[in-house]
């Protein structure tokens, strides 16, 4: 046996004699690491995103619902007298972080006499899809509770 092998024979064999042994990974230890990674971060990176989507929804459903109550609760407090029949847009009113196209219009109708009637309607694009927003209130000649 050359000096060569018997050495490599001899750091072989101590080292299954319980030398200490050399700290690290193993090679199926790596591996399962990486397969773990590669599930876990394309997941929370989904996650992520889907949240995002869910955020800007909710922030627009939002916005327009303040903004159809406020232009509902504008006409009201003007008065029976002060709100005309006709339709009428407020499309300026509507804030810039809606998509567009966006629209918004309020219809005052007077059904029978002392009452008027007003439907607003406000339209936005959601992610290629149009939603609309639709609320309806009466306005009296006397007011509420008179």
């Amino acid at each position: 046996m050359s000096k060569k092998q018997g050495r490599f024979y001899a750091l072989h064999k101590n080292s299954r004699a319980g030398a200490e042994r050399v700290k690290g990974f193993t090679v199926v230890e790596l591996v399962v690491a990486i397969g773990l990674f590669g599930i876990i971060v394309p997941a929370v990176a989904i996650g992520l995103s889907n949240l995002a989507v869910i955020q800007n929804r909710a922030r627009d459903l939002t916005l327009v619902n303040m903004l159809a109550q406020n232009k509902i609760e504008t006409l009201r407090s003007a008065g029976y007298n002060s709100v005309t029949t006709g339709t009428t847009s407020f499309s300026g009113e509507l804030p810039n972080i809606l998509s567009a196209p966006k629209s918004a219009e309020y219809v005052v109708t007077q059904p029978e006499t002392g009452i008027k009637q007003v439907d607003v309607t406000i339209s936005y694009s959601e992610y290629g899809a149009t939603k609309t927003v639709s609320y309806r209130t009466l306005i009296s000649e006397l007011g509420v509770g008179q």
